[in-house]
């Protein structure tokens, strides 16, 4: 070693320092040798490396030859480790301070013995200053904040990806994933709202499936396509005999199926008056009668409910009793519509890209010019539009590269106007028939349900139902 020669007259003869550093430097590879202080039994300061010397403040050899016990007395040291390996004669890891500079400094003590057992020599060196430490212990708690914002994160990204089909990445829908991870495991009833697409099943969907009736049946009612008199049947069921062409046997309504799970009923809105009164009643007492059935059934289940009307507007038209509107009003979720969020446009496309290409077994991609498209486009029937968008290009696509090119004419501007149509040759039935058919294949594209084109159109939904198949499927 370099400091080898600077040893003082009090160094023993038979002090090998380079065999010295030999036996020291295995513990635990924290040894720097060039920072280092060596005494012998009695406390006697024997020699001190220059750069402990440099480091601490000490002028060259100002220290050896000093009691350890001393300048432990004086405050030279707080506490003196030299005299501490004296006393208890084992090693000592802590941390000493040289009051002079009024620095801290993580300290290692090491006896060494003779070949009788006897303390031979102390030697101190320092390993790293309280500041580094001090640093150390910053990045270490940073680390360990950091740790478990992506613990969170990912526990998040694994719940929804295992247990929902939800796919997002707005400030709305981030708050509207908390809000749904905070009443998961309530008992209280949900309202979800929005416009036609938005999502409202899949919000349901994923609230069942992070609650603790996850393992339990999911039953999804949409109100809006039930036949009027066969309502109250297909929701609570009915005993043998109960109505002319019932099972002979009976039936298990929707309601009851829930048990243990979860009841969902889509379009509440579209509930008459007098099922709307039944169906306050059961959430009120958790029973139900099957039609011509005398004896009570009790059930356990969570109930959503979703429209897309404004339930309060109803309630003030008489068309929603205000009662069953505040027992199903406990805790709101509102989805925005796709135009106001528009940061979940291109993870929505590339998810649905991802899972029409698996189905038709098909490698696309998007170009930079149809996501700018899918960006500015308003989406008038939301989620669901732009999903059935993406499926209608996959099957009809030719290129590899889906481009604006790709998109149909309703998108681009170039469908056919009532007035072209009209003024086509043909008799005025075939011209009336192609104008309600350029009606019909807007109304379903804009929308994507048969449900919504009858409600857009004033039709009814089998009618509705009807026409599609004839003009969109044929």
């Amino acid at each position: 070693m370099a400091h080898a020669t600077n040893s003082a007259r009090f160094l023993d003869a038979d002090i090998n320092l380079k065999g010295l550093f030999d036996i020291i430097r295995p513990e635990n590879n924290l040894v720097l040798a060039d920072d280092m202080m060596l005494s012998d039994a009695k406390g006697v300061i024997l020699w001190v490396s220059e750069t402990y010397e440099k480091n601490f403040g000490f002028a060259h050899n100002s220290i050896v030859g000093k009691s350890a016990f001393d300048l432990e007395a004086d405050g030279t040291f707080s506490p003196c480790i030299t005299a501490e390996i004296i006393r208890k004669k084992e090693k000592i890891t802590t941390t000493q301070t040289i009051n002079r500079i009024h620095k801290n400094v993580m300290t290692v003590g090491i006896p060494l013995f003779d070949d009788h057992g006897e303390l031979k020599y102390a030697v101190c060196f320092n390993t790293v200053s309280m500041e580094q430490i001090n640093s150390i212990q910053r990045n270490y708690r940073h680390l360990q904040d950091s740790l478990q914002q992506y613990t969170q994160e990912i526990a998040e990204l694994r719940t929804r990806a295992t247990s929902t089909s939800l796919v997002f990445k707005s400030a709305s829908m981030q708050r509207l994933w908390t809000l749904m991870q905070n009443t998961a495991n309530t008992k209280a009833n949900i309202l979800i709202t929005g416009e036609t697409g938005v999502g409202k099943s899949a919000v349901a969907k994923a609230i069942h499936a992070m609650s603790d009736r996850a393992a339990g049946p999911f039953i999804e009612v949409n109100c809006a396509v039930l036949h009027e008199n066969l309502i109250e049947s297909e929701l609570f069921g009915y005993e043998k005999g109960a109505f002319t062409g019932a099972s002979s046997s009976g039936k298990i309504g929707k309601i009851e199926l829930a048990n243990q799970g979860t009841l969902f009923l889509d379009e509440i809105g579209e509930l008459p008056l007098h099922i709307q009164s039944k169906l306050l009643q059961l959430i009120q007492e958790k029973t139900i009668e099957r039609l011509s059935g005398t004896k009570k059934i009790e059930l356990n289940f969570r109930l959503i409910v979703a429209t897309n009307r404004n339930l309060e507007e109803e309630v003030q038209r008489g068309l929603f009793r205000s009662d069953l509107f505040y027992r199903l009003n406990v805790i709101r979720i509102h989805i925005p519509p796709l135009r106001l969020r528009k940061e979940d446009i291109f993870p929505l496309a590339h998810q649905f890209l991802a899972r029409f290409c698996g189905e038709y077994g098909k490698t696309l991609n998007f170009s930079p010019r149809f996501l700018a498209f899918l960006e500015q486009y308003d989406w008038p029937g939301n989620v669901r539009q732009l999903e059935n968008l993406i499926e209608r290009i996959v099957i009809t696509v030719q290129d590899p590269i889906i481009d604006v090119s790709a998109l149909p004419p309703e998108y681009t501007g170039d469908s056919v106007t009532p007035a072209a149509i009209l003024a086509q040759a043909g008799s005025l039935s075939e011209r009336m028939d192609a104008y309600e058919g350029q009606i019909i294949r807007e109304s379903y594209h804009r929308w994507g349900t048969t449900v919504a084109v009858a409600k857009e159109l004033g039709i009814s939904q089998a009618t509705a139902a009807r026409k599609v198949a004839r003009y969109v499927h044929s």
